[in-house]
C-alpha cells in the first residue's frame, strides 16, 4: 500500500541535490493534484509538460508521474475486483429473467464477467445461448462466438478456439475490436491483434465506446503504452458497451466488465515505464527504487520487487518510514518468492514484540492481506494498537484491520473499522479519504445489503473516475432488483 501523497515529500527527502520549483511548475501543481486524489488530472499535466521540460527537471516530472500512474493502478485494480461479484449478481438475474422484457443481450455480458472471474466452463454456457440465438443481431452473436472461442481457449482447446474465431466474419469494426481483445488475451500472434485493433480503429472516424474500450488493454498487453494512454484520452469511460430497450419504461445499459482490470494493468506498466526512466538519474535512483519496488510487487514480479527495495534499503540516510514500509515490502516479495503463507517469522523480523508503531502495522496487515499471507501473530497486536491510540491517528490501521475482517467474512466488524477510518467531516470526498478506502468501504456496505451507503460512495467517486460509473449502475441495478424499487439514490 503506498501512502497518499507521499510523492512530493519522498523527492524532497531523498534527492541528493533538492531541485527548488516555482509554485507554478507543472511537477508541483501535478503533485498537488495526486495529494488529493485527481489522478487523471495529475497525469495529463504532466504527459502533456514533459516534452517541453529542461533536461533537469525531466527526471522529477518522470518519477511523479510514476508514483501517480501506480496510484491509479492500486485503485482501479481494486475497483475490479470488488466490481465482480456486484456484476456477477446483476447480469446472472437478468439473465434468469423469462417472459416479456426479458434481456436478449445479458447472457453475453454475463458470459464475458464469468471469463474475467477464471470460469470458462460457465461462460460458454452462458455465450452460446447468445450465439445460437437467431433473433439477435449477427454482430451481438459473432463477439459471443468470439468470447466462447476465449472459453475453450483457457480450457486449452486451442483448436476448437480457432475453428470459432476463423470462421467468424470481420468486416464490422466492433467484431474486428472484439477478436483483438480476445486475440490479444489468448496471447495469439496470428492474426495478429494490433493489425486488427488498427483497422477497428480506422473503420470510423468516431468508433463506438466499444471499439475505443476493447483496445485499450490490446495495445497496452502489445507494450504501446503511450498510444494506450491517448487511447483513454479519447475514449468516453462512462459509456456503456451497449443499450437494450425492452419497452417505454425499460431501459438497460451494459458495462465493459473488463475495462476496469485493463486500465489497471495499463496503469501498472505506465507507472514501470515513468519510475525505470527516472531511476536513469543518480539523483534520482534511490528514490525512484522505492517506487519500483511497490510497482513489481503490484505487478506480480516478486523478483524483480525485491531487488528494488534492496537497492533502496541500501541508500544512506532513508527517512525511517520509508525504510519500515520497504522492510515490509521485502519480506513480502520474500515470501511470495519462496511461494508460501508465511508463518509469522518473517513479520516478527521486521516488527518485534516491543514495536506498535501503528503505520508499520499497518503495512503487515495491508500486505496480508492483498497477498494472501498469514498474519495471525500480527492482527491482535494491530488490534490493540488502534484500541489505545487516537482514531484520527490510527486511520492507516483501521482502513488495514477493516480489509482483513473483510476478507475473513466479518463484514460487521469490517464496517466498524472503516467507518473508524474514514473522514467523518468529509464522508465520501477523495479530497479528504484514500480512494482506496472508499471502495473497501463500498464493498463492505454491498457485502451487509445497505446498497444506498454504497451507492453514494460510487455517486462522488465518478466525478473524478468516471469509469466507476459502470459500477454505479450495475449497483443501482441491484438494489432495485433486491428492493423492487429503483433505489434511494437516482443515476444522473
Amino acid at each position: 500500500m503506498i501512502r497518499r501523497g507521499a510523492a512530493l515529500v519522498a523527492i524532497l527527502a531523498l534527492l541528493a541535490a533538492p531541485v527548488a520549483w516555482a509554485a507554478d511548475d507543472a511537477v508541483a501543481r501535478a503533485t498537488r493534484l495526486y495529494e488529493q486524489r485527481h489522478y487523471r488530472d495529475a497525469a495529463r499535466m504532466l504527459e502533456t509538460a514533459l516534452p517541453a521540460l529542461d533536461s533537469a527537471r525531466q527526471a522529477p516530472a518522470s518519477l511523479t508521474l510514476g508514483i501517480i500512474y501506480l496510484g491509479s493502478a492500486e485503485l482501479h485494480r481494486e475497483l475490479a475486483r470488488s466490481a465482480r461479484p456486484i456484476q456477477l449478481a446483476y447480469l446472472k438475474a437478468l439473465a434468469a429473467t423469462r417472459g416479456p422484457g426479458a434481456s436478449r443481450l445479458a447472457n453475453l455480458y454475463l458470459g464475458q464477467t464469468l471469463l474475467e472471474s477464471g470460469r470458462p466452463t460457465e461462460a460458454m454456457k452462458a455465450l452460446e445461448r447468445v450465439a445460437s440465438d437467431g433473433g439477435i443481431e449477427p454482430v451481438v452473436r459473432a463477439q459471443a462466438r468470439a468470447y466462447a472461442g476465449l472459453a475453450h481457449f483457457m480450457q486449452k482447446d486451442g483448436a476448437t478456439a480457432r475453428a470459432i474465431w476463423k470462421s467468424l466474419d470481420v468486416r464490422d469494426a466492433q467484431v474486428k475490436a472484439t477478436l483483438a481483445a480476445v486475440y490479444s488475451r489468448a496471447g495469439i500472434t496470428d492474426p495478429a491483434p494490433l493489425a486488427l485493433a488498427d483497422a477497428a480503429l480506422k473503420d470510423s472516424d468516431r468508433p463506438a465506446a466499444l471499439v475505443r474500450q476493447k483496445l485499450i488493454g490490446v495495445y497496452a498487453r502489445a507494450g504501446l503504452t503511450a498510444k494506450a494512454l491517448a487511447l483513454v484520452e479519447q475514449t468516453d469511460l462512462k459509456a456503456p458497451m451497449a443499450t437494450e430497450v425492452l419497452g417505454p419504461a425499460k431501459t438497460i445499459n451494459f458495462y465493459d466488465p473488463a475495462l476496469l482490470g485493463e486500465l489497471a494493468a495499463l496503469y501498472r506498466h505506465a507507472s514501470r515505464v515513468a519510475l525505470e526512466r527516472a531511476a536513469a538519474d543518480a539523483r534520482l535512483k534511490g528514490t525512484a527504487e522505492y517506487y519500483l519496488g511497490a510497482a513489481f510487487l503490484e505487478s506480480g514480479d516478486a523478483e524483480r520487487a525485491l531487488q528494488a527495495t534492496r537497492a533502496f534499503l541500501a541508500v544512506p540516510g532513508v527517512p525511517p518510514a520509508y525504510r519500515n514500509r520497504a522492510r515490509v515490502r521485502e519480506a513480502t516479495a520474500r515470501s511470495l518468492l519462496a511461494r508460501r503463507a508465511d508463518d509469522g517469522s518473517v513479520w516478527a523480523e521486521v516488527a518485534p514484540d516491543t514495536v506498535a508503531d501503528p503505520e508499520l502495522l499497518a503495512d503487515i496487515v495491508a500486505a496480508c492481506v492483498r497477498y494472501r499471507l498469514q498474519c495471525a501473530a500480527i492482527e491482535p497486536r494491530a488490534v490493540r494498537a488502534a484500541e489505545a491510540g487516537e482514531r484520527r491517528k490510527m486511520a492507516a490501521l483501521n482502513f488495514a484491520l477493516g480489509t482483513y475482517h473483510l476478507r475473513k467474512g466479518d463484514v460487521p466488524r469490517a464496517v466498524a473499522y472503516l467507518e473508524s477510518a474514514r473522514d467523518k467531516t468529509n464522508k465520501n470526498r477523495i479530497e479528504a479519504n484514500d480512494p482506496l478506502l472508499l471502495v473497501t468501504l463500498a464493498e463492505a456496505y454491498y457485502q451487509s445489503t445497505q446498497f444506498s451507503e454504497s451507492l453514494e460512495i460510487y455517486f462522488e467517486m465518478s466525478r473524478q473516475f468516471p469509469v466507476v460509473r459502470g459500477l454505479q449502475e450495475t449497483l443501482q441495478g441491484v438494489y432495485a432488483m433486491t428492493h423492487k424499487s429503483a433505489g434511494d439514490v437516482k443515476i444522473f
